[in-house]
């Protein structure tokens, strides 16, 4: 889960077909579900042995007749065979991209990020930063998005009373809790939510209720979590107020402790966390990760870059990071190699990627929102798609992107 930072915001995408959940990338990572279409059986008739009938003769010998018995069909047993009128079994979920953004904004896309739908916020008429609305500190502030088994838990507000809604179908949105503290940010492991303050909250199904978890123990402003599945998974938690920072970790998300090491630079303005083949990164605006092996425990700072823009992504190969129209790559966190993306003049802020490897992303930066607003969609995270002006609605800024599977519904049909 990310730190939400002055920049572009979260919009939420979902696919005809196929790719988060996840995590949330967030990690949070999102898993897909492959349907099997039915199949049908031909079954052939066959002759039973033809039956023989003794006679027996007045003069005491024996003479033989036969007679050919009714032809018998041979019924299909278990679930071999069906008929040939049965259809592919239903579809019970779809993919999805989703965006989250600032004054209680979701959009979403079914078609693989081509094409952003049920754009939807708390008033689409205001403005962010005009006429005196600090939508960074307000209710309906985005703070974050988390996906696990088919539905999504979103967190809203900032210096103000909040509230965590959970939707299986990533359209209707339920109000689960109310008048909260601060979140910042939520994720998904293990079966169980974690909305991420001190103290936390904690969600065993679902998100549909929740209990208090545990103090993070860290005495300054929470700002970004993330879960790692290391080993048996761990929750990652950043803290940063002024020059202080803190790093701590938890294996349910109710006992925390700190980082046994951690580089001074680590839980600096920290804008997103990805996990992948062991190694965990944790991404700065200040233009560097910080890497660790061990699930969170010990940390190595790394340089990347002058300012990062966009959240990491795990490929499944590797880490993926922007730096405005610059793409950083890397195996290990640890070695980075830079190349340019096209095309040259965009760049990228927040970013999703689906398991299937489309990247769909919003333009970062400050007041470059509604009519200045813009999407983009990527099959490589290299060459990128501007979308056209009718393919997504110019609104809120967008803070948090991520994938994943939902029930068809209002949101996403079955196809």
């Amino acid at each position: 889960m990310r730190q939400m930072w002055i920049g572009a915001a979260l919009v939420v995408a979902c696919q005809g077909g196929s790719k988060e959940s996840a995590g949330v990338d967030g990690t949070s990572e999102a898993s897909s579900t492959t349907s099997t279409s039915g199949t049908s059986q031909e079954v052939t008739s066959s002759p039973t042995t033809p039956g023989t009938t003794a006679v027996e003769t007045t003069t005491g010998s024996t003479s033989t007749s036969t007679t050919e018995a009714p032809t018998t069909t041979e019924a299909p047993t278990g679930t071999d065979a069906t008929s040939t009128t049965t259809g592919p079994p239903p579809v019970t979920a779809v993919p999805v991209f989703i965006a989250q953004g600032h004054y209680g904004r979701t959009t979403i896309s079914c078609d693989d990020g081509r094409t952003w739908i049920q754009d939807q916020s708390q008033d689409d008429a205001v403005r962010c930063f005009e006429a005196g609305l600090d939508c960074d500190h307000n209710p309906f502030a985005g703070r974050g998005i988390a996906h696990g088994d088919k539905t999504f838990v979103l967190t809203w507000g900032w210096g103000a009373p909040g509230s965590v809604v959970r939707s299986e179908d990533a359209s209707a949105f339920e109000t689960v809790l109310s008048d909260t503290p601060t979140f910042a940010d939520i994720a998904f492991g293990n079966g169980r939510f974690v909305a991420n303050n001190s103290t936390t909250q904690i969600s065993d199904d679902l998100g549909k209720t929740w209990t208090e978890g545990g103090p993070l123990d860290i005495g300054i402003n929470t700002r970004a979590i993330e879960f790692f599945p290391h080993d048996a998974g761990w929750f990652v938690v950043s803290g940063e107020s002024g020059e202080q920072r803190a790093i701590v970790r938890s294996a349910d998300g109710v006992t925390w402790t700190p980082a046994t090491t951690r580089p001074p630079q680590c839980g600096g303005y920290v804008i997103g966390m990805a996990y992948g083949s062991g190694v965990g990164v944790m991404a700065s605006g200040n233009g560097h990760v910080c890497r660790t092996t061990d699930g969170g425990d010990n940390w190595e700072y790394v340089p990347v870059s002058q300012g990062l823009s966009s959240p990491p992504i795990w490929t499944g190969s590797e880490f993926f990071v922007y730096e405005g129209s610059t793409l950083h790559r890397s195996a290990d966190g640890a070695s980075w190699q830079s190349e340019p993306i096209s095309p040259g003049d965009i760049s990228i802020g927040q970013v999703a990627r689906s398991p299937g490897g489309t990247f769909v992303a919003s333009n970062a930066g400050w007041m470059v929102w509604y009519e200045k607003q813009k999407f983009f969609r990527s099959e490589d995270g290299v060459n990128w798609e501007v979308l056209p002006a009718e393919a997504f609605a110019g609104s809120h800024p967008i803070y948090f992107m991520a994938h994943g599977e939902v029930t068809p519904g209002a949101g996403c049909p079955a196809e």
